[in-house]
């Protein structure tokens, strides 16, 4: 199973992708909408995390772009945009789900669970 995880935190990055390749879950590391893009173009993963805030664009223009790709694939945000205006729009972009920073890391690994049951896949 294999996780596209896009966010610039690296160290929030590298705890995300540690804790679901411990759960047996393969991940893919972007740090740029341009990278994302190009590597989504190639290979769909069964799952994406993303950040709203990137250093080339935002995750919701991504997500937007994802949705008229890949209507099915699962997204759900990672931000520190926790304004209700700001989860009311990541939801109307495209996003299945939505997590304010900071998060723990056992409640998104939950939500992934849940994500991927409903779209039929195996999920913890």
């Amino acid at each position: 199973m294999l996780i596209f995880l896009i966010e610039d935190d690296e160290a929030l990055a590298e705890g995300i992708s540690f804790m679901l390749e411990k759960e047996g879950y393969e991940t893919e590391r972007f740090s740029a909408c341009s990278d994302s893009r190009r590597a989504l173009e190639q290979t769909q993963p069964d799952l994406i995390l993303l950040d709203w805030n990137l250093p080339d664009g935002s995750g919701e223009g991504l997500c937007r772009w994802i949705r008229e790709k890949w209507p099915m694939l699962p997204v759900i945000f990672l931000t520190v945009r926790g304004d209700t205006r700001d989860i009311v729009n990541g939801f109307q972009k495209g996003a299945d789900d939505y997590l304010v920073k900071p998060f723990e890391l056992e409640v998104l690994y939950s939500r992934i669970c849940a994500l991927l049951r409903r779209a039929g896949q195996a999920g913890g």
